[in-house]
């Protein structure tokens, strides 16, 4: 039966009335007894009143008598004698100097008053008020108390003489007596007995007979209640019902496909602005089909475009710039941050700090160039498909760039030094003397040879000349200007090209590469050993070619050789610049 959403709904919307009525009940319920008990209490507290006055009046009574008795002579003169004459009936003699008025009985409440005479304690008068039966019964008449409360005498204290009994606490407590539950509220201590107070006992079976009526009267509000609540319930289920299956059949014809369906929108209630909704849902959805055809064709396109844009070019900071601003266009996002591997930061767009952040690693299984921050307030699932295929992309351009550029460094430089090689050499030559013809621009020429390299190999040892080698490159790329060409020429011999330069400025490159690799101490074992280099330099001469340049510089380079090494040697038109 609960299959149905009609049945289903009505037993929810019975169930969330229940829980709250079953709370108001258990509650008013709670409520009522507490009630009654307070009012209950309430009439102890005024009986209680009501007897410890009248018990006390008892004891004035009987206090005051004794007092009489106290003042009368032949009452003083049978104390100081000793014998006494007729006394009345409530008056008993305890002792030769000692008397007791009122009755005597097991539990008694006593106060002593003295017989003097002339300034002299002749004996004393007990005037008693007995705690029985009786007593209760004359206290129960003159106080008035309500049918079927009971008055008793209650010790004030426990046989454990530290503790007190539960009725001395002054409050009104449940309590068993004779197997029966009673509301009890005690007196306090009697004057004259303080270990014994006047306790009143109320029936409890009336106060829960009292609470139970009430209870009886909320249960059947209750379920009146529930049975209204369960009409109206099954009344709103089938209204309710029939609309849901409207709505249902159109939503499934949507599914299925055929977007022009719609719901008929009646009334004014939440389920005409929810029938609204489901149609101008059916109506954006038609419209978002339509635009995703073609973001998807543009998104298509935007992918051809920018993966040939990534094969054209092999600059890896084109590559990261281009990289971010087609994740950008294609996820649609407000921004872009691309942050390299070699500290290189590209931003892109607005960077907005509410703004959701989604992260995408632009790595090969190889490599790894960086990470792309896409900064939009939301990115979807397809944007997110096709931004990681075009930053996947941008990877393998960035790979083939890294490839291509370590390809043609290793073409153009020797393995050792780091330096051009020959051939590189060769080849920028030619193209500073061709541009120094056209230009008319000085041009200069230093070819580098390293003193007593093959004895210094030899002697120390391969490593130790692979090391000379990388040192005197490494005074060459600190001393040099960026335009300068330096590479290894062969062995142990370098060539300078120096665009612009004069010869003068020539010698003068060469002097500092001469004076700062003489400096340096090469580690061999535990020594350290100097080296030395000796260089000629030679300046352009227009008309020449550059094998004759290099031939100038070499011929410069033998005479320093031959004049004692470690020196600068020019042309011969020149001065030679010396140690």
């Amino acid at each position: 039966m609960l299959a149905s959403f009609r049945h289903k709904l009505a037993v929810y919307f019975l169930l969330l009335a229940v829980a709250p009525l079953t709370a108001a009940f258990w509650g008013f319920g709670t409520v009522a007894k507490r009630a009654e008990e307070r009012r209950v209490d309430s009439r102890l507290e005024a009986e209680v009143r009501a007897v410890f006055a009248s018990y006390e009046r008892r004891a004035d009574l009987v206090g005051a008598l004794a007092r009489r008795l106290a003042s009368r002579r032949d009452v003083q003169r049978g104390l100081r004698l000793g014998r006494f004459g007729p006394l009345p009936r409530s008056v008993t003699v305890l002792g030769p100097h000692r008397l007791a008025v009122g009755g005597r009985g097991t539990l008694e409440s006593t106060q002593t008053v003295r017989v003097r005479a002339d300034r002299r304690v002749i004996g004393s008068i007990l005037a008693v008020v007995p705690l029985d039966r009786t007593l209760l019964r004359k206290l129960q008449s003159e106080s008035g108390l309500a049918g079927g409360d009971r008055i008793v005498f209650a010790p004030r204290s426990t046989r454990d003489r530290d503790r007190l009994h539960p009725l001395a606490t002054g409050r009104p407590l449940a309590v068993s007596v004779a197997g029966s539950r009673y509301r009890a509220l005690a007196t306090g201590p009697l004057p004259d007995q303080p270990n014994v107070q006047i306790a009143l006992l109320a029936p409890a079976k009336a106060i829960a007979a009292q609470a139970s009526a009430t209870r009886n009267r909320l249960l059947l509000v209750l379920l009146s209640a529930l049975l209204v609540l369960g009409a109206i319930a099954a009344a709103e289920g089938r209204s309710i019902m029939g609309w849901v299956r409207e709505l249902a059949r159109a939503a499934e014809a949507i599914g299925k496909g055929r977007l022009d369906r719609r719901v008929p929108v009646r009334g004014r209630d939440e389920f005409s602005d929810l029938a609204r909704s489901f149609n101008s849902m059916a109506d954006q959805l038609q419209t978002r089909l339509l635009e995703l055809d073609l973001q998807r064709t543009r998104l298509r396109e935007s992918l051809s475009r920018t993966g040939e844009l990534l094969t054209a070019t092999l600059d890896a900071d084109q590559l990261l710039s281009l990289i971010a601003s087609a994740a950008v266009e294609a996820a649609d996002a407000e921004g872009a941050v691309l942050l390299g591997e070699q500290g290189a930061v590209i931003e892109v767009g607005t960077i907005a700090d509410d703004a959701k952040t989604f992260e995408l690693p632009i790595a090969t299984s190889e490599s790894r160039f960086g990470i792309l921050i896409l900064y939009a307030a939301e990115l979807g699932e397809d944007d997110l498909v096709a931004t990681r295929a075009l930053v996947a992309q941008g990877a393998n351009a960035l790979e083939n760039a890294r490839l291509h550029e370590a390809a043609a460094r290793h073409a153009i430089s020797d393995g050792l030094t780091g330096l051009a090689n020959r051939r590189h050499c060769e080849e920028r030559l030619l193209a500073e003397v061709a541009r120094c013809e056209r230009y008319e621009m000085p041009l200069a020429l230093i070819l580098c040879d390293i003193d007593e390299f093959k004895a210094a190999n030899d002697r120390h040892g391969h490593a130790f000349g692979d090391l000379v080698l990388q040192q005197f490159a490494g005074v060459l790329e600190e001393t040099l200007r960026d335009i300068d060409v330096s590479g290894r020429w062969g062995g142990e011999e370098f060539l300078v090209v120096l665009p612009g330069t004069t010869l003068e400025g020539a010698i003068e490159a060469a002097e500092r590469i001469r004076t700062a690799f003489a400096a340096l101490e090469v580690a061999s074992g535990d020594a350290a050993v100097r080296m030395t280099a000796s260089f000629g330099v030679a300046a352009f001469v227009t008309g020449a070619d550059a094998l004759e340049l290099v031939r100038t510089a070499d011929a410069a380079l033998y005479e320093a050789k031959r004049n004692g090494k470690n020196r600068v040697e020019a042309t011969a038109q020149t001065a030679t610049a010396g140690r």
